[in-house]
Parts: structure tokens; C-alpha cells; sequence
């Protein structure tokens, strides 16, 4: 639970001809062709730059709040004022940074072309937040070694399926096994990634809510978006919402019945059908769009 990247860390360490190595979890269902999404992930996030990245992946890219990417990525950097909450490494005196310094010495100097074509050290697949600032996070007080202890910046990306390249995965195995370093498994990549200034993504994902058509649920999660953001790297309204309703959170129950409805399992009374499959009757076939479900725990 705590160190989930430890068996990765050691198989980057024994096997240098692969460069970057993707975490899973057991309760993840891909519903289409797993290569062709990883490989889509992968492009964005090859296209994307490294300014505001992080700030990306701090807010939920909603298209019926918001419109397309281009309209959620211009209205990031217009929160941030052009700028970036982090620019190059994440200073800290227990990391000494392995990245590259910036191009330019003040992001808002940068035109969005730094890091463009560079592949991404990290990939997430969720939000992230910010652990000082994630007060109900069950794990933001377990942390070691760190000269500001509870004090030290990071942030957390769950659930812990993530892609790391083998420069990432090293750093981190060295800060553990030599010098203790330890934040929790959802923390350590995103962390360490920007402690050393390496380069991370949030390809945004197709995640369906449970409750289609209630805006008042959504708005919970988009809490008034970029443009009601005063600090830029996320929601003013810090809190994070229990995700039961979600296609892909770490809380969520619904990734469980939709698999159960597509696998032609009976739907448990009182459940809605989910509204995300197509069920064709007269086919009889129920289709489903190509998407992660996470979780999905086995049955009993």
C-alpha cells in the first residue's frame, strides 16, 4: 500500500533496455484495445509542454462545463496569468534536481514550447492535488526522511496508475534506498518527478459520471473551474468530493456495475441501468465505449 513503485523501481534497475515502464493496478479494466490507449496517452503527452503542466492536471478537463482542450488549456494559463506555479525543479534541500533548467529564466517568458517533442518522465491518469492543501487525503501525514518533515511540498495523483521512465524510477529507488526518502505510493512519482524537474502529463481521459444529467454533482468536481481559480493550481475549493460516481476514481463504485451490465450480469435492484452502455435489444448486445474503469473488484 505504501511502496506499490518498489517492484517497478527494482525491474528499471535489472532491465536498462526499456525506457519507460507502466504501473497497473489488478482492479483496472480497459474496455477497448489497452495498446491503442496507452499509445494515445503516450502522444499527448509527447505534444504537450512542460509549462503548467502541473497546473493541468490539478483541475478536471470538463467538456460540457468548459468546450474543447484548447479552451481548458487557454483557460489555465489565463488563471496563471502566464505563468507557472512551478518553474523547472520543485526546490527542496533533500533532492539535488537531475532535470534541465528552464529555457528562459521567468515562465511567462515561455510561449508553451518547452518541452514540446520531449517525452514525458511521467504520465498520471487522475487529478492531482496538492498534499499541504489536501487536508482529508487518509495518507498526507505519512512521509520520512525529509528535513521539513510534514512541511515538505508535494503532491499526490491517485489512484497509482501511472507511467514512469527509467530516469524517474531511479531517482527514486536511490532517495529510498540510500537515504530513506518515503512519501506515500500515490505521492512518490508525481513528487519526485517535480522535486527533480522532470518532465510530467495528465493526457485527459474520457471518465463518464454516473448521474448523466445532474449539474449539481458536476459542479462539485469542476467547483467553477480555471476561471473561479485565484491560486491558478487548482480549485479554489479545495476539498476533494467523494468520487462514488465516477468512471475511473479511486472511491468509486460505479465502474463495477457498468462491467457487470456489459459482462450480462443481472443489475441489482434499485441500480439504474448505466447510462454509458447501449443496450440493443433486439441484438442482443450491449455496447460500451472504449474507456478505463478502475475500480472493478472481482466478484464474489
Amino acid at each position: 500500500m505504501w511502496q506499490v513503485f518498489q517492484p517497478m523501481q527494482l525491474f528499471a534497475l535489472h532491465y536498462p533496455e526499456f525506457d519507460h515502464f507502466w504501473q497497473l493496478e489488478l482492479d483496472m479494466r480497459f474496455t477497448g484495445d489497452a495498446g491503442k490507449y496507452f499509445d494515445s496517452l503516450h502522444n499527448f503527452s509527447r505534444k504537450e509542454p512542460r509549462k503548467q503542466a502541473l497546473e493541468r492536471s490539478l483541475f478536471m478537463h470538463m467538456q460540457q462545463k468548459i468546450g474543447d482542450y484548447k479552451t481548458f488549456f487557454d483557460a489555465v494559463d489565463k488563471a496563471n496569468n502566464g505563468s507557472a506555479t512551478i518553474w523547472g525543479p520543485l526546490h527542496i534541500p533533500d533532492i539535488k534536481p537531475i532535470g534541465p533548467e528552464p529555457p528562459v529564466e521567468d515562465a511567462i517568458d515561455d510561449r508553451f514550447q518547452w518541452g514540446v517533442g520531449e517525452e514525458a518522465d511521467l504520465i498520471v491518469t487522475a487529478m492531482c492535488g496538492n498534499v499541504l492543501l489536501t487536508y482529508e487525503w487518509v495518507f498526507r501525514h505519512w512521509i520520512g526522511g525529509f528535513k521539513a518533515a510534514q512541511d515538505t511540498p508535494r503532491y499526490w495523483c491517485p489512484p497509482a496508475v501511472m507511467r514512469a521512465s527509467r530516469t524517474l524510477y531511479l531517482a527514486v529507488h536511490e532517495a529510498q534506498h540510500t537515504r530513506g526518502l518515503h512519501v506515500p505510493s500515490e505521492a512518490t512519482l508525481p513528487s519526485f518527478a517535480l522535486w527533480h524537474g522532470l518532465k510530467m502529463s495528465l493526457p485527459q481521459h474520457p471518465v463518464y459520471f454516473e448521474r448523466e444529467h445532474d449539474d449539481d454533482y458536476q459542479e462539485l468536481w469542476w467547483r467553477g473551474g480555471p476561471a473561479k481559480s485565484t491560486i491558478g493550481a487548482g480549485p479554489d475549493e479545495l476539498p476533494m468530493i467523494i468520487g462514488l460516481g465516477l468512471g475511473y476514481w479511486w472511491q468509486s463504485g460505479w465502474p463495477r456495475q457498468i462491467m457487470d451490465a456489459w459482462e450480462g450480469r443481472k443489475v441489482k435492484d434499485g441500480v439504474r441501468f448505466p447510462w454509458v452502455l447501449k443496450n440493443n435489444i433486439d441484438e442482443g448486445k450491449v455496447y460500451i465505449p472504449n474507456m478505463i474503469l478502475h475500480p472493478v473488484k472481482q466478484n464474489t
